[in-house]
């Protein structure tokens, strides 16, 4: 409990219509005209025109149209439409409850009066008694008025309003604000130890007794409030709706276990502790306030205490099971933080109060069991897998574990378990670590969640294995007018080597008077190169007559892999015939032809091989005569035979 002092004053405000913010007047009705049109830029207008009107749930304007929702078209309304052709009305729009202020749940803050002023407290966990009547548990001294100075119980307290969450300590604020609801409710069953002082003559000693609990019951004024099943974590204070956002439902109220206890009230908000275990502090009972109290001690550091003024009557939990209300507290003798928990089990015991968690009366469907996944590692991509109920809708959910270097890539699907209850989804592509969660969901009931974490395994790339190494001569046989064209000739292709391997062609063999040519290229990114052969003396085609046979090595040959073979005719124009085609890829012999008798395309290419198609000839290549170059020795004549690059599209 916390108190503070307060004045009384009397604040008179003004009411405006509807709270509209901003009205208007009708205009000056003509004797004689129809409908008018009502300014709904100008407030005064809308002012006088609403004036006095009940029934309005809904404003707004648009496209020089004021829209009223109303719950019923009543007749003023109906009148107020046939006044006005800009005023749209519909019905069927209902005024609105303020959920967020009713929803009860463990935690919030409360206003208590007594005659020295208000006091706060912190409500512990909402219910319902045995008649199925709304109720919330808090502690017993909270309902109490103490004399600061003797320590006597002069009466009890009269429970006021729920705190404003926004203003209260545990968001930042001073407290102590209504919410404007109203009061919560009445004092039910409340018990504040055995109501005697401790302090006292030797002979007037009390000595505890299993009555005295600091326990009590808040009988909730249903017309006003909602009873909600859960505590909140404060984080959704700021929109004074502590139901939003909840630290756990409740499903149990069970004895409270050594470990990490958690806690939410209106000064500290949700804490953590640690339960003082009995070998260490072997009490059932403690001192709180000058009255024993039945209960169990939790240690925190005093940089972040477990509980402070203003707590009592929060609720005390591990996991989804209730424990206790906050009791009392101070600084402990090592430094830290001592507080006393009043044991909710026992409470209940001792004061004989029913109370669910489950409206009694109310049906509640069992909710399935909530699906197994285990912790698993896949490739991108790959199957997430686990097993619920047979024929579950089960709901996967994901995101990037915290600290994870994963590219943020949440993700959420819904499959349906099979007979056997497996269920498979598709994991995340990017590496890292995931959060994933699964709900399954039988007859409109939603499972727990599982937790799972999955790992997404770094794609291991290897470097393409190349193609099979080929080589594509096209044409094989070519008239001697053709040959020495620019724009013809014989082009030589390969593929199957490494990405800029370097690759050798070179004429092995020619006519007697040919002596021997080299060129040298670098494979492209698909691991291919290409070369053009033509002649340069287009006076004397003929000199080029005859069989040429080409070999084609790259610079990372192993000693397992041939070179790639070819060869080419030079023929009389009279003799002539085509014959384009692909080598058989380095047996040595002229190749098998299988091509479309060297048919060209537009391009002036080759048709009857691949090679021509994957490395094209270009304008730009054509000219491109600095390549390399052999020599070419008819008849004591110098004749050049140009090689030259084929680029690829």
């Amino acid at each position: 409990m916390q108190k503070k002092l307060v004045q009384s004053s009397l604040a008179l405000t003004a009411a405006t219509a509807l709270g509209l913010g901003s009205a208007f007047v009708a205009s000056p009705a003509m004797a004689d005209s129809g409908p008018q049109k009502l300014d709904v830029q100008n407030d005064a207008h809308v002012q006088k025109a609403l004036s006095g009107l009940e029934g309005v749930n809904a404003y707004g304007e648009s496209d020089g149209k004021l829209n009223l929702g109303v719950e019923k078209k009543t007749d003023e309304i109906k009148d107020l439409a046939e006044k006005y052709d800009n005023i749209n009305v519909v019905d069927g729009i209902k005024e609105l409850k303020p959920y967020a202020k009713k929803d009860l749940v463990g935690g919030a803050g409360y206003l208590a009066e007594e005659p020295a002023g208000k006091s706060v407290c912190s409500t512990g966990f909402s219910g319902w008694d045995g008649d199925g009547n709304p109720i919330v548990l808090t502690a017993g001294h909270c309902s109490k008025v103490i004399d600061d100075a003797s320590g006597e119980i002069d009466g009890d307290t009269k429970i006021a309003d729920t705190e404003q969450p926004s203003t209260a300590e545990a968001n930042g604020g001073e407290g102590f604000q209504p919410n404007n609801v109203g009061a919560i409710g009445e004092w039910g069953y409340h018990s504040y130890g055995s109501g005697d002082l401790l302090e006292g003559p030797e002979d007037d000693w009390t000595d505890p007794k299993p009555s005295d609990i600091d326990f009590a019951v808040i009988n909730v004024d249903k017309d006003k409030y909602n009873v909600k099943n859960g505590v909140t974590d404060w984080s959704s204070a700021d929109s004074d709706d502590l139901s939003t956002s909840l630290a756990t439902d409740i499903t149990e109220v069970g004895e409270h276990k050594d470990g990490t206890v958690e806690k939410s009230g209106r000064t500290t908000g949700h804490t953590e502790g640690e339960v003082i275990p009995f070998e260490e502090y072997p009490f059932e009972y403690s001192n709180v306030g000058g009255r024993w109290v039945h209960g169990f001690g939790v240690s925190s550091p005093s940089s972040d205490p477990f509980s402070q003024p203003g707590d009592s009557g929060g609720a005390v939990f591990q996991g989804d099971t209730a424990v206790g209300v906050i009791s009392g507290g101070g600084p402990d003798s090592d430094g830290g933080e001592f507080g006393w928990v009043a044991d909710l089990d026992y409470s209940l015991e001792q004061s004989g109060v029913d109370f669910n968690l489950e409206k009694p009366g109310e049906e509640t469907p069992e909710a399935p069991a909530a699906p197994k996944a285990e912790d698993q590692t896949i490739e991108p991509k790959g199957d997430v897998t686990g097993k619920a109920e047979a024929g579950a809708e089960v709901e996967v959910k994901w995101e990037p574990a915290k600290g994870t270097q994963a590219k943020p890539q949440d993700g959420s699907e819904t499959v349906k378990a099979d007979e056997d209850g497996n269920f498979t989804v598709e994991g995340p592509e990017a590496a890292g670590e995931y959060d994933f969660t699964a709900t399954a969901a039988v007859d409109g009931e939603d499972s727990k969640p599982v937790e799972f974490q999955v790992t997404v395994e770094e794609e291991e790339t290897e470097a393409p294995a190349p193609d099979e190494r080929e080589i594509n001569v096209d044409p094989k046989e070519i008239v001697a007018s053709e040959f020495v064209k620019e724009d013809e000739g014989v082009t030589v292709s390969v593929n199957g080597f490494e990405e800029g391997e370097k690759v050798t062609l070179e004429v092995a063999s020619g006519p007697e008077n040919v002596e021997g040519i080299t060129l040298d290229e670098t494979a492209n990114e698909n691991g291919a190169a290409a070369f053009s052969i033509y002649g340069t003396s287009e006076t004397d085609p003929s000199v080029y007559l005859g069989k040429y046979d080409v070999k084609v090595t790259g610079a990372n040959d192993t000693d397992e892999e041939k070179a790639l073979n070819g060869s080419f005719n030079v023929v009389e124009d009279e003799d002539g015939n085509g014959g384009g085609g692909n080598d058989d890829g380095g047996n040595g012999d002229d190749g098998n032809d299988d091509g479309d008798n060297g048919n060209k395309d537009d391009d002036g290419n080759g048709a009857g091989g691949d090679g021509g198609s994957d490395l094209p000839r270009t304008g730009a290549e054509l000219t491109g005569l600095a390549a390399g170059a052999g020599l070419l020795v008819v008849g004591g004549a110098a004749v050049v035979l140009t090689m030259r690059r084929n680029k690829k599209n």
